[in-house]
């Protein structure tokens, strides 16, 4: 942008510098030619008077000599007829009776001066000077003026460009990199670093009241997070009352439709209660206060119980488990794994409507265990496979017609990070795969499992 404008005014400024140079050029010349078309009138008169033709050619003669530009000139009489002329070798001959009915004048056309010069004696009017003056010094003049404006504006550009690089980072660094901590906020949805201001510039101030926003935010982001903990908290003892009386009279109650009223109610009961739970998780993610509880299991155990227990409550689907058995103890945390695993098998079918079966697929590769809950329902957007583990973000597709929070993921991948592992999606229409990555072995949950287990 410095380039541009240094470019732009540059330009204008040469043009106004040559427009200037060749006008000045042009008055001066055209008061030089009217200077001497004077001394050639005056010089004429006897010429006229004694009707002495020759002697007037011989003076345009003697002109042309003087003056090598002026390729056409004529004496006219009173009438506008040619009374001697002269053409300089090589050139047309030139018609000025056109315009000599305009009197005392000179102007430029087609590339030519043209001077009109009256002729008096003792205020008579006897005739008229006309001269058609070619401008080869103008052009001349046009292409050096060119040349040197050319010459000076690649010269001040590159000057500009070097001063721009150099201005640079005093002005767009610091945007630069105020644009890539926005992008990192963006990104990661983490509000703590700031941009850092140097200077008392333009530049300056807008970080400062950038990170007084981002402070904001933060501010407002904790106690938002402070009120989904204490509220969930506060909701989790009378819920489990609710639901406690609710399977005391589900076990006494045996007549319909009352029992199935009994029963409807302690399935809404428990999906409230699942949200809470992940509302508390969240809060826990967002406080640091989410614990692992890290033991040695076997992780097949793990799959095929959360399998057997998924499959009492989905009577829909047909969860397949394939693949080779892992036959691996691993040091984790054995609720929150088997957490993860319900969450993908409870997303596979509630993703799928219309289908009847979902696939788990395991594999040991090298140093890493492979889960794959693949489902064959209604797919993700290539653009959403990043975004579906963010807090509460939810597919912009289904959204509506599937119930949730979005939730789930955002505390798998927290769950599976923990545990040094990962998580993440491939997916097409008509086919999600959700794959787990954990470390066969982790020193620090092998050394706490030790810990516990002693």
């Amino acid at each position: 942008m410095q380039v541009f404008t240094s470019v732009l005014v540059l330009s204008l400024c040469f043009a106004a510098f040559v427009y200037s140079h060749i006008k000045d050029y042009k008055e001066r010349k055209a008061d030089s030619m009217s200077s001497i078309a004077q001394v050639i009138g005056a010089n004429s008169t006897s010429a006229i008077d004694f009707q002495d033709d020759d002697a007037a050619k011989k003076t345009l003669i003697d002109l042309q000599k003087i003056s090598p530009e002026i390729i056409n000139s004529a004496i006219l009489d009173t009438e506008s007829h040619v009374f001697a002329s002269f053409t300089k070798p090589g050139v047309d001959t030139f018609d000025f009776s056109e315009s000599a009915s305009k009197g005392n004048t000179t102007f430029y056309r087609s590339g030519y001066l043209f001077v009109y010069s009256t002729i008096f004696n003792n205020n008579e009017k006897i005739g008229m000077v006309c001269m058609r003056v070619e401008l080869s010094e103008l052009n001349k003049i046009r292409s050096t003026q060119y040349s040197i404006s050319l010459i000076i504006l690649i010269v001040g550009c590159g000057l500009a460009f070097l001063i721009a690089l150099i201005v640079q980072r005093y002005i767009s660094n610091p945007l630069l990199s105020l644009v890539n901590v926005m992008k990192q906020f963006s990104q990661t949805g983490e509000y703590k670093r700031i941009a850092s201001p140097k200077g008392k510039d333009e530049m300056s101030t807008l970080a400062i009241v950038f990170n007084n926003l981002m402070a904001q935010v933060l501010e407002n982001q904790k106690k938002k997070d402070e009120f989904i903990g204490i509220a969930s908290h506060e909701l989790k003892t009378p819920l489990t009352s609710i639901k406690a009386y609710l399977q005391v009279i589900d076990s006494i109650e045996n007549q319909q439709p009352q029992k199935q009223y009994v029963q409807k109610a302690l399935e809404n009961v428990n999906k409230l209660q699942q949200l809470i739970y992940d509302l508390l998780d969240v809060s826990k993610i967002q406080s640091g206060q989410l614990h692992l509880t890290i033991s040695s299991f076997e992780i097949d155990d793990v799959i095929d119980e959360t399998i057997a227990s998924f499959q009492i409550v989905s009577t829909g689907h047909k969860i397949i488990r394939t693949g080779d058995a892992l036959n691996q103890v691993i040091s984790a945390d054995r609720q929150r794994i088997e957490q993860v695993l319900m969450n993908l098998l409870s997303n596979a079918v509630k993703y799928s409507p219309g289908k009847d079966k979902v696939i788990i697929h395991t594999e040991k590769n090298h140093s890493q265990l492979l889960i794959k809950v693949e489902d064959f329902g209604i797919g993700i957007e290539l653009e959403e496979h990043d975004k579906i583990f963010e807090r509460f973000y939810r597919t912009k597709n289904n959204s509506i017609l599937i119930s949730g929070f979005g939730l789930g993921l955002y505390i798998c991948r927290d769950i599976m990070k923990r545990h040094d592992g990962k998580i993440w999606v491939e997916s097409e229409p008509g086919h999600t795969a959700f794959y787990l990555s954990l470390p066969v072995k982790s020193e620090k949950f092998e050394n706490a499992a030790i810990v516990e287990k002693t």
